[in-house]
């Protein structure tokens, strides 16, 4: 299957974490660009078109949750795969749509709750752009 139409934006804080995201996606032929905080996530969202946002919950400046409820209200058919190692602050079960964060709710193509494997990961993005 060619993926290499399909554009992923990962938004990720940690460095390491984020170039793993994209050489992975990259090596599965997506075209993949890269967020370090949720405010530069929101300036690519608006200057390029993404076909997924794969983002991290927490981030400087503009955390995950904050990014998908505007990303949502401006580009409703972007898919979203919200990534977090949960915590206390967080509702949500790995697999899940709903988000809960500081008494607020969000849905999303899909949560992925680190530590996560490559495998999985891959699994979860064909799930969301096939759908």
């Amino acid at each position: 299957m060619d993926k290499s139409p399909v554009k992923i934006l990962v938004a990720e804080d940690e460095e390491l974490l984020r170039d793993i995201l994209a050489l992975v996606l990259s090596d599965e032929g997506y075209q993949v660009d890269i967020a370090t905080n949720g405010d530069e996530a929101w300036e690519k969202l608006n200057t390029d078109s993404y076909d997924l946002l794969a983002t991290d919950l927490f981030m400087p400046k503009m955390n995950g949750f904050d990014l998908v409820l505007k990303a949502q209200c401006a580009y409703p058919d972007l898919k979203i795969i919200m990534i977090s190692g949960g915590g206390k602050e967080i509702e949500a079960e790995d697999g899940a749509k709903t988000i809960k964060y500081q008494e607020q709710a969000a849905e999303v193509d899909v949560f992925l709750k680190k530590p996560y494997s490559i495998e999985l990961l891959l699994s979860r993005v064909e799930q969301v752009l096939s759908s």
